[in-house]
């Protein structure tokens, strides 16, 4: 038992002693005008600003000229695609006018005829 009271001994924080309760003095910090800007950082906001509206009609301007190409692109896109079609067509066309058959029913009506004896097959 004598080992127990010994070391509750030891484990115990001795207990400051408070006599008088000791005043404490609060620095008061006034707070009453702000920090004022210097020129320089003045100038710098302002240089600020300008840059920033600048870059910001750069970027707007520069979306409207990318719209206005892509639409002419697929105006282009389409008027190839007409031209196209257009050559595909007369392609057509052209067959049909060459064909012999059509050639050979033109050369009946005006008179002509087809003489094998007058072709002649040319080589190099």
């Amino acid at each position: 038992m004598a080992q127990n009271n010994l070391a509750r001994n030891l484990t115990e924080e001795p207990q400051p002693s408070v006599s008088e309760p000791e005043k404490v003095q609060i620095k008061r910090v006034s707070i009453g005008k702000a920090l004022k800007l210097s020129s320089f950082e003045k100038l710098l906001i302002v240089c600020g600003s300008a840059m920033l509206t600048v870059l910001m009609l750069v970027v707007v301007s520069s979306k409207i000229a990318l719209s206005n190409s892509q639409h002419e692109l697929q105006h282009l896109d389409n008027q190839i695609v007409n031209v196209r079609n257009n050559n595909t067509n007369l392609k057509q066309q052209i067959g049909e006018l060459q064909s012999s058959t059509r050639l050979d029913k033109i050369a009946h009506k005006s008179g002509m005829s087809l003489s094998n004896a007058n072709i002649r097959n040319v080589t190099k």
